[in-house]
């Protein structure tokens, strides 16, 4: 499976996911704050095994909700060996995002991130 064809299936599963919570995802920038709420209430039940499966799928998520607005694309960082997205050169890195948000989630740190990327 291409790189691509993985990011895709990885959005349609974690859309699939939240219509079961009553929720619609879409890759539009109002849909971060939905991101923010399936994260704390997973935080808020402390099923670390829960947290972990999404902390990923939240962060190709984010990184797709940011190049739809941008353009850019993913791509695998040489720093860290993680995904990042490169906007202008500019690269970013929605997991490392994600868990920072995990860790204090109060600070919406999530939606800060993609605004700082110019949205």
């Amino acid at each position: 499976m291409d790189f691509e064809q993985h990011i895709k299936e990885t959005c349609e599963h974690l859309e699939e996911t939240v219509s079961l919570m009553g929720e619609k995802l879409t890759k539009e920038i109002g849909s971060i704050k939905l991101l923010e709420e399936v994260l704390i209430a997973l935080i808020n039940e402390q099923d670390e095994g829960s947290i972990s499966g999404a902390r990923y799928l939240i962060a190709v998520y984010l990184g797709e909700i940011i190049l739809n607005k941008t353009g850019g694309e993913w791509y695998k960082s040489e720093i860290n060996n993680h995904i990042a997205i490169r906007i202008n050169n500019r690269q970013s890195f929605p997991l490392e995002a994600v868990e920072e948000f995990i860790k204090e989630p109060q600070k919406g740190k999530l939606e800060f991130f993609a605004k700082g990327l110019r949205l």
